[in-house]
């Protein structure tokens, strides 16, 4: 088997492309197609847990996950925080709307007099 077919294999087991004539050129070799079932059985036991995890993990918690009642608590939280949030954008747009200037007291208006020529 020469080690082009060994990098063909590899990349088809890691979900690589590869080329289908090369890859039919490979498994013509029979030492190719036993790499093949090597590279199998590889990352099969890789994938498989490891005795007794199972059980442990049955009695352990989940690292990462909170309590239940501490999920409770960051949704309140959130939601708290976006409660605050929306407030605040309320106050600063009526804040905002105190910067225009006031609606007028009274109106003047020019009336122009009639020209009269001599």
């Amino acid at each position: 088997m020469t080690t082009d077919h060994a990098e063909l294999l590899s990349a088809l087991i890691d979900r690589e492309p590869v080329d289908p004539d090369a890859l039919a050129v490979a498994l013509d070799d029979p030492e190719a197609r036993g790499a093949l079932v090597a590279f199998a059985r590889v990352r099969a036991e890789l994938h498989a847990p490891v005795p007794g995890e199972r059980e442990w993990m049955a009695t352990r918690q989940v690292p990462g996950a909170a309590p239940p009642r501490r999920q409770l608590w960051r949704l309140a939280a959130a939601a708290v925080l976006l409660a605050a949030g929306l407030g605040a954008g309320v106050f600063a747009e009526r804040y905002a709307a105190r910067d225009r200037p006031p609606a007028p007291a009274r109106v003047v208006q020019l009336d122009p007099l009639p020209v009269t020529r001599p």
